[in-house]
């Protein structure tokens, strides 16, 4: 499929067999992942919100493409409006996150992860965290980012107990048993 009907394709519905597909084209194409985060930034929700899904998959499925996609990842991830893009971008870097804490990406990887500047990062997940009409699986998203750069952050470890106590006031039950998850390994960790 050329590269302008899959771009094209990104603009109706799809379903999960739609999505991997796409991102299996996407994988081959020359500058495929490029345009993929290109079209996660657009005006446009639907192409915004499929490119990110796309990408999700793309990155999940291709760990060494996914490693050198995090430093975007980080550097979009702040500017991001759009809700349903959040969700897969905020998923992708607590993925990320995850696998450098289980030695699951290279060393160099996760070593870059920590040299770069990840106070946008923690400034928005703490903004999402605390908005109301933000999506619960963001949420749950930012409060794992936010307790993997706990270790980095110490006012982090500080902060995010009592604004995760305070969302689990009002939040769903599947949120506030997560919320309470994030609270008891950091407690474990001995950051909290």
């Amino acid at each position: 499929m050329e590269k302008e009907r899959l771009i094209e394709r990104l603009n109706f519905v799809m379903g999960k067999k739609d999505c991997l597909a796409l991102a299996a084209y996407f994988a081959e194409i020359d500058g495929g992942v490029e345009t993929l985060f290109d079209l996660c930034c657009s005006k446009n929700e639907t192409s915004a919100f499929h490119s990110a899904w796309v990408l999700e998959n793309v990155l999940t499925a291709n760990p060494d493409i996914f490693a050198l996609c995090l430093g975007k990842i980080v550097e979009l991830f702040p500017d991001i409006a759009n809700p349903s893009v959040q969700r897969h971008f905020s998923k992708l870097l607590s993925l990320g996150f995850t696998a450098c804490s289980k030695n699951q990406l290279q060393k160099d990887v996760c070593q870059l992860l920590k040299k770069l500047d990840m106070e946008p990062v923690v400034e928005k997940c703490f903004e999402l965290l605390m908005e109301p009409t933000t999506k619960a699986a963001v949420k749950v998203h930012c409060m794992d980012i936010l307790a993997h750069l706990s270790q980095r952050y110490l006012w982090v470890a500080d902060e995010l107990p009592h604004v995760i106590e305070l969302q689990m006031l009002t939040s769903t039950p599947a949120l506030a048993a997560r919320g309470r998850k994030v609270i008891e390994a950091m407690r474990k960790a001995g950051y909290s």
